[in-house]
């Protein structure tokens, strides 16, 4: 009888680590797919801001041609409507942000050149306006952001991986070349803005996917180091980073950043979440549509989303609404 006793509790020590190894990670966030599709063909590579209660988006590549249609996506009626069509060449891998009550978009890739041009949208008049050239080289795949009256297009390629920064001023309609980036030259990076601070991160160059972090000070108009996004410390705060790469979506909602999907060698699916009060990154719920680069990201009235993007050759149109607090819902 003790031996019998004894397999028993042997067998059942066995069952019980198997069932340990065999149970995945659950991480925290919720993914809602029930949000209105983009009226646009589907594409990637788009551009966009967000005035008001509106995410405005336009421009990018539906894998035969570059686009200049733009549609906005009003919060509180769920919708999308059609807005006046950019007024610049057909584009994609162009740059968006808003600066007060004002959109703006610049540089790009028409298929043949790197642009340099940039025009502002008017959202009460539905119209655009040609502005001052952007003052660095024509380009693509830069990032772009609004802090307090001006804005900022930082990094891309023209031929070669830039880590330049320019502030453009809607007062004087004029470009001043602004402190460059510490180091870390890239296209395809990913930004999101918390408080009057833009983070920027990921990217690629020379075929090798960048780690190095970084955070642009609007008020001191200065770029500060911060922890980079792979595992390279002693300590073990980042023994689970895994998510260098680039295309990735990217927004800020509820005081902290979100990179979403995007490219790591293959596709990948991972969202992560920044914490700009410890400097530490959270892994969160794996994004729930189909894993894809060249999305786009935005916050609006502390909302975030993520629409359009490609898989092999295969341009979305969806768009899923994240709730980083909420429990995962897979019938949502």
């Amino acid at each position: 009888m003790r031996y019998l006793k004894g397999y028993c509790l042997l067998l059942m020590a066995s069952l019980a680590a198997c069932s340990k190894s065999s149970t995945s990670t659950t991480y925290l966030g919720n993914w809602v797919k029930k949000r209105p599709q983009y009226r646009g063909v589907a594409r990637s590579n788009a551009a966009s801001f967000v005035i008001g209660n509106k995410a405005y988006v336009g421009t990018g590549y539906d894998g035969n041609d570059r686009l200049k249609d733009f549609w906005a996506y009003d919060v509180d009626q769920n919708m999308w409507t059609n807005v006046a069509p950019f007024d610049g060449p057909a584009r994609s891998g162009a740059v968006g942000m808003a600066i007060g009550t004002k959109g703006y978009i610049g540089t790009g890739y028409d298929g043949i050149n790197k642009l340099n041009d940039f025009y502002e949208y008017n959202p009460d008049a539905n119209a655009w306006t040609r502005k001052a050239d952007f003052g660095g080289t024509p380009r693509y795949g830069a990032v772009a952001f609004g802090l307090k009256d001006f804005g900022y297009i930082a990094t891309g390629y023209d031929g070669n991986w830039q880590v330049d920064n320019w502030e453009y001023n809607p007062a004087t309609n004029s470009w001043t070349q602004a402190q460059a980036m510490i180091s870390g030259k890239r296209q395809d990076a990913s930004a999101f803005v918390i408080g009057n601070k833009a983070y920027v991160c990921m990217g690629t160059a020379n075929s090798t996917f960048i780690t190095d972090f970084y955070v642009f000070d609007g008020d001191t108009k200065s770029w500060a180091t911060l922890n980079s996004i792979d595992n390279v410390s002693d300590s073990s705060f980042d023994d689970s980073y895994n998510f260098k790469g680039s295309g990735a979506a990217s927004f800020a909602i509820g005081g902290k950043g979100y990179i979403v999907s995007g490219t790591k060698g293959s596709l990948s699916s991972a969202v992560w979440e920044y914490n700009p009060q410890n400097d530490r990154w959270t892994q969160k719920t794996d994004f729930e549509g189909a894993a894809r680069t060249g999305a786009t990201g935005f916050n609006v009235k502390d909302r975030g989303f993520v629409v359009l993007g490609v898989s092999n050759n295969q341009p979305f149109d969806d768009m899923l609404e994240f709730y980083p607090n909420a429990e995962y819902n897979k019938n949502d």
